[in-house]
């Protein structure tokens, strides 16, 4: 198979045969951080206890434009146990940031084998699917390109500048030099104010 993209050998190696444990990886860096994997055993990876859900997955098409259009991507997960309902709820934060993962595990389907992200952005919506002991959660993302079409409102003020960078002085006298009269060459001078 040739084509992949910056795959780890072992990963590439493990696409390339016969039989493929694949399972898919949501990581959501809500204030109670979500690692969770498709399947039916908790994985640990990269210092990190990616909880099974249980159930399956689905991904969107994730698309890469050549024009530099952002593009957005969703998540299902299925069968999530019911007890998540309010975790989910009350954690979201919109704008948050949110992964999505692919990898394939080892014979016991303990070990990982390969991991790799397939898509980086952050948090846009979120939908809450209940039916009885289980849940659907969609979660959508949004690229971080979609910020190079939005205004950037900075202040260059005295007060904004104190915000981002304490104790700096860059900016103390901004707000007075709109007052300031600016003397253009002229042949009589008039004395400032």
């Amino acid at each position: 198979m040739s084509g992949i993209r910056d795959l780890d050998p072992a990963l590439q190696s493990e696409i390339e045969k016969s039989e493929l444990r694949p399972f898919l990886g949501l990581h959501i860096d809500l204030p109670d951080p979500v690692f969770a994997v498709t399947g039916n055993a908790t994985i640990n990876y990269a210092g990190e206890e990616w909880t099974a859900i249980g159930g399956l997955g689905q991904i969107d098409t994730i698309g890469e434009g050549t024009d530099g259009a952002s593009v957005g991507v969703q998540a299902t997960l299925y069968q999530v146990p019911s007890e998540f309902r309010d975790d989910v709820a009350d954690q979201a934060v919109r704008g948050c940031l949110y992964e999505l993962y692919v990898g394939a595990l080892d014979a016991g389907y303990r070990n990982v084998i390969g991991f790799k992200n397939i898509w980086k952005g952050r948090l846009d919506t979120y939908d809450i699917l209940d039916a009885g002991e289980t849940i659907t959660v969609t979660a959508g993302g949004e690229s971080r390109m979609r910020d190079q079409r939005r205004p950037a409102i900075k202040r260059f003020t005295d007060w904004w500048q104190q915000r981002k960078y304490p104790g700096d002085l860059g900016f103390q006298y901004v707000s007075s030099m709109v007052e300031v009269p600016i003397m253009w060459a002229k042949a009589r001078q008039e004395p400032p104010l």
